[in-house]
């Protein structure tokens, strides 16, 4: 099933969307986002004729665990939802994994809405359907593929947020340029001062560009069986280890990504022939959005790597580039993973 992706600004105001779940749901949240958006959604649904519920999770990645999604279960079924009612998720990834993830398996399955209160879910986390926690073995190792009816995406929502979750939804939509379509990378790059200022004519766009490409390729590829949508992973296999080894919410996501794609970069200029003008032109844009140092220590990270969704065999996977806009995955030796990782000292 393809979700419905809507894209303006006060979609929280009128949620007549949320009818597509039926009369009766449980807004998923966490603290800060009910704070600033989840009150008035709830009023806003209760004057549709919607009865809603409430759910709150803890802020950030530690809302992803089982005993996490176990809470949401027991409010689940206290509020007398059934299969003919669903889930609304509210806030960042952390909280669309968490709530996306409840929704896939609580009845084997009811219906939910993701609404991302984050540039990042906007872009990337909140779209496509991949639901899950994380474990202390590695990120996001527990979980389900379970398509939202629908994904609101409110640019109201974002007029406050703060900078470092700028530059983590920033992160992930440079990949799409990177991995997908030049042009969009090069409109970027011309705008990235706009768009840091969350100038709304320039995010607008980016926004709407990165959610059609990122259904585009979910509706080809849900489950990952034809290697697809295994492309949206540049910059992840490093960029997973990283977050794991820093500790879950130390980094950033799309800053962790950041990192994950000057590894991949330097990676394909050693195996994939990637002409070194793209290399310098994806590398200047990368290098200027300013993300913290992240842990180096190779061989942690190596371990964490092998592990990786995407190893075969024991071989670690990379998603690279042949030139911007020309992806592909190849399988690397210790040895170049080990090079690559010099970008990170």
């Amino acid at each position: 099933m393809k979700s419905a992706i809507k894209v303006g600004r006060g979609l929280l105001r009128k949620p007549a969307w949320a009818r597509l779940l039926g009369r009766r749901v449980c807004l998923v949240t966490e603290p800060e986002a009910h704070r600033r958006f989840g009150r008035k959604l709830l009023d806003a649904l209760r004057r549709e004729g919607i009865e809603a519920a409430l759910h709150l999770l803890p802020a950030g990645e530690a809302a992803k665990t089982l005993a996490c999604v176990h809470s949401i279960y027991r409010t689940l079924v206290r509020s007398g939802l059934g299969r003919d009612g669903g889930v609304i998720a509210l806030g960042g990834g952390a909280v669309t994994d968490a709530a996306g993830f409840a929704a896939a398996t609580y009845l084997r399955g009811v219906p939910w809405i993701t609404v991302p209160t984050t540039l990042l879910g906007q872009v990337d986390s909140g779209i496509g359907g991949k639901t899950g926690v994380n474990i202390a073995e590695g990120k996001n190792l527990v979980g389900a593929f379970h398509q939202p009816r629908a994904v609101i995406c409110d640019l109201a929502v974002l007029d406050s947020l703060p900078l470092r979750e700028v530059i983590s939804g920033l992160g992930e939509a440079v990949k799409y340029g990177l991995v997908f379509d030049r042009a969009f990378f090069d409109r970027m790059r011309r705008d990235w001062d706009r768009l840091l200022a969350l100038d709304p004519l320039a995010l607008a766009p980016v926004v709407r560009r990165c959610a059609a490409l990122k259904a585009e390729i979910v509706a080809k590829d849900e489950r990952e069986t034809t290697g697809l949508r295994e492309l949206l992973n540049f910059g992840h296999t490093v960029g997973h280890a990283l977050e794991t080894e820093a500790g879950y919410g130390t980094l950033r996501h799309g800053e962790a990504v950041v990192w994950g794609m000057r590894a991949a970069l330097a990676l394909s200029l050693m195996k994939t022939g990637l002409p070194k003008a793209d290399a310098l032109d994806a590398g200047r844009v990368l290098a200027q959005i300013p993300v913290p140092r992240p842990p180096a220590r190779p061989e942690r990270l190596l371990a964490r790597m092998r592990r990786d969704k995407k190893a075969r065999g024991g071989r670690i996977r990379f998603v690279l580039l042949k030139r911007i806009g020309r992806p592909v995955v190849a399988a690397v030796t210790e040895s170049e993973a080990r090079a690559a990782l010099e970008v990170l000292r």
